[in-house]
């Protein structure tokens, strides 16, 4: 069973919108699946011997050969409902279970990077073998709505065949590989700049692209802290 878990308070809204993609995706490759949405459970913030996180959905996640995770962003990371059940949430012998995990940051979008790794450290952490982080914002997100499909698709197949890790070496060794887990403030605005480019119609769309070439070059050169006036630019010129 595939378990797609809803961070959001709100139903119906985007964050349920990506984690069913994804869903639809597992059903579309023979998975069976299941949704659950964390404001349906009183899920408490960690306090010492309490037990925060319910039964039944710690029970839903140890039974699930896999985990679908969306949640929304505030504020530069998740939101609360989702960090307090990754907090307390209980899954016993989760080494090499397979995730996928997805954020969605409103608005102008930052902290769609710094979100998903949030997400991903909660994976690296409990010992899950997470899949396709997939950082999403208003500006790539019927890009990420297809590529969830795949996403989902590609989880029924890996998890017919747990693969645990072997040691904390080869942990880290798989998540360094993980897209988006090193990205910065400045590589996050490049990636929104690039979400921009390629959706935009403004006509300060080949000034938005000088401006990001230019601050590609200087990162390819290590001027980083360079480059950040000219991703900025770049954003800015789209984005107001």
């Amino acid at each position: 069973m595939i378990l797609g878990i809803v961070g959001s308070p709100r139903k119906n809204r985007l964050t349920e919108r990506l984690v069913s993609r994804a869903l639809e995706g597992a059903e579309a490759a023979g998975g069976e699946t299941h949704k659950v949405y964390l404001i349906d459970y009183e899920v408490k913030f960690y306090r010492e011997g309490v037990k925060c996180c319910p039964d039944e959905l710690s029970s839903l996640c140890e039974e699930a050969d896999a985990i679908i995770l969306g949640a929304p962003v505030y504020y530069g990371d998740i939101n609360g409902l989702t960090k307090d059940f990754m907090d307390t949430v209980r899954i016993r012998d989760a080494n090499g279970k397979y995730a996928l995990g997805t954020v969605i940051a409103g608005g102008t979008g930052k902290g769609l990077c710094s979100g998903i790794q949030t997400i991903y450290h909660f994976f690296y952490h409990r010992q899950m073998r997470g899949i396709d982080p997939t950082p999403v914002s208003r500006f790539n997100f019927d890009r990420a709505l297809e590529s969830l499909f795949e996403s989902g698709k590609k989880l029924v197949e890996l998890s017919k065949e747990r693969k645990p890790f072997k040691d904390l070496w080869d942990r880290i060794e798989y998540y360094e590989r993980l897209e988006y887990m090193n990205h910065t403030f400045l590589d996050e605005i490049m990636l929104l700049a690039k979400h921009l480019i390629e959706s935009s119609k403004s006509p300060k769309l080949a000034e938005a692209k000088k401006e990001y070439e230019l601050a590609e070059t200087l990162i390819d050169q290590g001027k980083r802290v360079e480059a950040v006036r000219h991703a900025v630019k770049a954003y800015d010129l789209l984005y107001f």
